[in-house]
């Protein structure tokens, strides 16, 4: 009987297979991860509450408004005045080509409509058509 000779031993091998799916996942978790953060809402209002209403769309080319308890408007986290809300409409149209698509309001709701009011009358004149209101929807 003939003893096989041994080949060189290449030592260890790694099967690198599950840590290259294990980095995927994870880029794909941080990509979906920022991708919530950069479109969460970070300023916290309680919103009215509404016996009806539709469940959120996704719009290509809207913008969200934050009207604060005080009457701070935020934009993101960046409070502004309602003149750099019409100036923040008019570059989105520049770049856009057209009117936005959609106006979305935040709104605590113990804001004083005189507070929201300009703001929809600064979106009309700039041609926004769809304005919507962020509102909690009771079931019932």
């Amino acid at each position: 009987m003939r003893i096989p000779v041994r080949t060189q031993d290449r030592g260890f091998a790694f099967n690198i297979t599950p840590l290259i799916d294990v980095v995927f996942l994870l880029i794909i978790f941080f990509l979906v991860a920022s991708h919530f953060i950069r479109n969460e809402n970070v300023e916290r209002v309680e919103l009215p509450i509404a016996s009806q209403g539709q469940d959120d769309e996704e719009a290509s080319n809207r913008l969200v408004v934050t009207v604060m308890p005080k009457g701070e408007i935020l934009i993101g986290t960046t409070m502004i005045t309602i003149e750099e809300f019409e100036q923040r409409i008019q570059t989105l149209i520049a770049q856009h080509g057209a009117a936005l698509t959609e106006l979305r309001i935040r709104a605590d709701r113990a804001v004083e409509y005189s507070r929201v009011e300009p703001l929809l009358l600064a979106a009309a004149r700039h041609g926004v058509t769809r304005v919507r209101f962020a509102v909690l929807k009771v079931s019932g």
